[in-house]
């Protein structure tokens, strides 16, 4: 494993030297401490940024897996150059029940435990998953298998990835991971301690200016130094009301070892137990304001701590269109009941500016060609072309299909983020007024609920528009369709005939309120929602945490228990 990494270790073949002696024949087996100090050396090397590399986003990872009678092992790593950078190591010991398994299981279990591993790495984007077993490459073409193998290929189908076959002799790395019994994982640290703590306290004492002030005073039998501190083998205490603390001098590494020990280790409570933890054994000058920083800056505490403060991101609103038919929001709402004619889902159009609606009955199984086909009978062809269309991400609408009809056309698309629906609220606000409609007049069976789509569309586009002030129809039909009503009643409406400038002006004027009410609504709206939200400071390429529930649930893992 240290050969294969050994470009990136700084005179890798000076510091193996002791250890690559002991392969001689010749040679006589005798650890000393040159072979321990050389072993250590490349140990740290391995495990720090000599070889490891943060994530790049911008290139694909390569997965390399192995797995022995012992455990399984894998590394995460990008390409640099010519040469692959690991990013993680992963090693697991094999469980008891697997050991009599086959060959193909222990392999196959290996790739199912590093995809599950590193899916907030690998979930939604393409990598290379390399492995030493040449069956894995027709994984997904097995005609026969166990339930526990169905479970794993099932969880393994959600990552897109290029199998290839590695010939073991080159896959050292994935290889001496797996050969470790008692490893329960790459732990990966980032501080540069020497193993005597001791001799490395002694040693920054030197270089921070402070405390070696205060060990020069004591040296000097300094009355007023002598009353708070003592030197101790070497080590300088602070002590206040007969409680000794000691000093730790200004060095991360030290300093982050102490906040680690008082923090990861006694169950990452909050800033104030961390606190009281430091203040009855160190002290340093700026240790609170440390111990703070260290707590907000806890990446387990960040990933499995619940949140108590008011979400993050306040109200931001689609802008409102210029004109009717400039902007659409588009939703398919499940009726969950299929009619004597295959009918389960509505297809639901909602015009952004004049809140117009179309109601379109279709199979649950309707392919993209279709949808774009009942596109442009049921709207293009009345009302001709949008500009712009907000959708979910529903796999119609994020088919190349449906993004090369829509740029054939010159209309953008607007897809709302995952999980997020309340981003095409004009389309969710819709399907909540469909069902509430079509509650009150299909029959107790359902069945017949695609034969009341064309009344329940009629009931609501002929009804006043809470964010308008008009009717849907009002606004992009131009004018009031009659309604049984009105032949009871006069015509106390004064009518305007089409084509006029008196029409165009009425018209324009209408357009304007409805604009005027739809600012006013919005910002009462805004005001509201933004009370339970706070806002955020994020910018485009900060790295941010995922809940582990928008990624989807591993089998037998309890949501309760999730990060």
């Amino acid at each position: 494993m240290t050969d294969y990494y050994r470009t990136f270790v700084k005179n890798c073949s000076v510091v193996a030297a002791p250890l690559t002696d002991l392969t001689h024949l010749d040679t006589p087996w005798e650890w000393t401490d040159e072979c321990e100090a050389a072993f250590r050396h490349l140990k740290h090397a391995l495990t720090h940024y000599e070889v490891l590399k943060l994530p790049d986003p911008d290139k694909p990872f390569i997965v390399t897996t192995d797995a022995s009678q012992y455990g399984i092992g894998a590394v995460l790593a990008q390409q640099e150059g010519l040469k692959l950078r690991p990013v993680e190591y992963m090693s697991k010991k094999m469980p008891s029940q697997k050991l009599a398994k086959s060959t193909y299981e222990k392999e196959l279990y290996a790739v199912f435990k590093a995809l599950t591993h590193w899916r907030h790495y690998l979930l939604g984007r393409f990598f290379i998953l390399r492995t030493d077993h040449q069956t894995l490459r027709w994984m997904r073409t097995q005609p026969v298998l166990s339930d526990t193998l169905k479970r794993w290929i099932e969880v393994i189908e959600q990552y897109d990835f290029d199998p290839q076959y590695s010939k073991g002799e080159y896959n050292k790395v994935a290889d001496a991971l797996s050969r470790r019994p008692d490893f329960s994982g790459a732990l990966i640290t980032e501080y540069n301690l020497t193993d005597d703590v001791t001799q490395s306290l002694v040693e920054a004492y030197r270089e921070d200016q402070f405390m070696a002030e205060i060990i020069r005073r004591l040296e000097a039998k300094d009355k007023q130094t002598s009353v708070e501190f003592e030197l101790v083998n070497g080590l300088l205490f602070l002590e206040k009301e007969g409680n000794k603390r000691l000093c730790v001098p200004n060095k991360e590494s030290l300093r982050s070892l102490f906040l680690g020990k008082c923090h990861d280790a006694t169950g990452h409570f909050g800033y104030k137990k961390t606190a009281a933890n430091l203040l009855q054994r160190f002290w340093w000058p700026t240790m609170l304001k440390d111990a703070k920083l260290y707590v907000e800056t806890c990446q387990v505490c960040q990933r499995d701590k619940p949140r108590t403060q008011a979400p993050l991101g306040l109200l931001k609103p689609l802008p409102i269109p210029e004109r009717p038919g400039e902007s659409l929001s588009m939703d398919f709402m499940d009726t969950l009941v299929t009619n004597k004619s295959g009918m389960r889902q509505i297809f639901v159009i909602v015009d952004r500016f004049s809140k117009y609606a179309r109601l379109i009955a279709m199979p649950e199984t309707t392919k993209t060609e279709y949808v774009i086909w009942l596109f442009k009978e049921n709207w293009v062809r009345d009302f001709g072309l949008p500009k712009s269309i907000v959708s979910d991400r529903d796999v119609r609408f994020t088919s190349e299909l449906w993004k090369a009809a829509a740029a054939e056309q010159g209309t953008q698309l607007q897809m709302t983020s995952g999980n997020h629906p309340e981003s095409n609220g004009q389309a969710e606000q819709m399907n909540r007024a469909v069902q509430h409609l079509l509650r009150h007049y299909i029959k107790p069976n359902q069945v017949d609920w695609d034969e009341k789509l064309a009344l329940v569309a009629s009931l609501y586009n002929n009804a006043v528009h809470s964010a308008t002030g008009v009717s849907p129809n009002s606004l992009h039909l131009t004018f009031r369709p009659r309604l049984p009503l009105d032949f009871l009643l006069p015509d106390n409406q004064p009518t305007v005939t089409p084509g006029t400038l008196e029409f165009a002006y009425h018209y324009e004027q209408k357009m304007q309120e409805a604009v005027e009410h739809m600012q006013k609504v919005q910002a009462a709206m805004i005001e509201s929602e933004n009370k339970h939200w706070r806002p955020s400071t994020f910018q485009v390429g900060d790295r941010v945490w995922v809940k582990s529930s928008e990624l989807g649930q591993e089998f037998g893992i309890s949501r309760k228990l999730m990060p």
